[in-house]
């Protein structure tokens, strides 16, 4: 690894995180299927959610959903698969993870955030006052573009002043940092906070304490 000049975080899994885990897995576990055939079959799909200016949050994207329960074989659950998705726990902000993002930044890392996420949740970001914890934070409903496309990161690394191989890149799907070798930047698989700052440390972008 080269020079490191900017951070990027992924939003849902990472910064806002999931009671009792992951979407994916509890949504696999709901259904009875494997975890990685429904990932598949999610990304397969989910630019219906996270992908132009008129999408809606998940919660209300019944006919994604159809898509993919569908695709899954499944197309008689997508009813109560809906009513699911509706009626999970609400995710919370990690204060841990703020206070790593400030931490960052007051060390003098350029810090961005790129979201595959809707047009209508990109608003709700905003309107929260969550994108001042941010040098720049973009959503591919805002800007048609979604990780793991090439152009996603580019469009990050750009938009925080540096080369795109300068960037690392904090995500919590497999998937999305499945273009990082093409791209050049960074990946850091995100599981755990502790293990993250670990990697940071490794990589000096934090010191030990």
């Amino acid at each position: 690894m080269g020079k490191i000049s900017a951070i990027g975080f992924d939003w849902g899994g990472v910064v806002f995180q999931n009671e009792g885990g992951s979407f994916n897995d509890a949504a696999a576990a709901f259904l009875g299927v494997d975890n990685a055939e429904f990932r598949r079959a999610y990304f397969l799909h989910n630019h219906m959610v996270n992908k132009g200016p008129n999408t809606k949050k998940f919660q209300d994207a019944v006919e994604m959903w159809a898509e993919i329960l569908t695709e899954l074989g499944m197309p008689d659950a997508t009813d109560r698969f809906i009513e699911f998705v509706r009626n999970r726990p609400a995710g919370f902000v990690s204060e841990e993870m703020v206070g790593l993002i400030k931490r960052l930044r007051r060390s003098g890392w350029k810090v961005g955030l790129f979201s595959n996420n809707s047009a209508e949740n990109a608003q709700d970001f905003r309107y929260r006052g969550y994108d001042a914890w941010f040098d720049v934070a973009l959503f591919s409903g805002d800007v048609n573009r979604m990780k793991p496309e090439p152009e996603a990161f580019v469009m990050l690394a750009e938009a925080l002043g540096a080369p795109v191989t300068e960037l690392v890149f904090i995500d919590d799907s497999e998937r999305s940092l499945s273009t990082a070798k093409e791209v050049g930047y960074e990946p850091i698989l995100f599981t755990t906070y502790d293990a993250l700052v670990g990697r940071l440390e490794e990589l000096e972008i934090l010191s030990k304490i």
